[in-house]
């Protein structure tokens, strides 16, 4: 997971008024503390029963807990824009795929006014 700290300026575009949602079925404290530990730059959900998971259209498992690493995107205006079950955050390809999410809705880089 600290790939997601590490790939936040390159990846998620340091923000651009885009929130990252990480939903996992560890509990509050185990999460609070190691992003708290890792300074990590996203919002972390603890997610055990999968309610959250669900609202947010990133389903459950079987037997009704949050998918592992669900993440979802949340737009400048507060909306929704993707949402994926199964985040797979060794996965090179992973980034890649929610850098092209995020760079949908974020907002323009402002160019430099110097004159």
């Amino acid at each position: 997971m600290e790939a997601y700290r590490d790939q936040y300026a390159s990846v998620f575009r340091n923000g651009r008024g885009v929130t990252i949602l990480a939903i996992s079925n560890d509990s509050p404290e185990a999460l609070a503390s190691w992003a708290a530990d890792d300074d990590f730059p996203v919002l972390f959900g603890s997610d055990p029963e999968g309610s959250a998971a669900q609202a947010f259209g990133v389903g459950a498992r079987g037997n009704g807990m949050a998918s592992s690493r669900a993440v979802v995107i949340v737009d400048p205006e507060g909306r929704v824009s993707f949402a994926t079950p199964q985040f797979r955050e060794v996965d090179p390809t992973s980034y890649e795929e929610l850098a092209a999410e995020v760079a949908k809705v974020a907002m323009p880089i402002e160019a430099d006014n110097d004159d």
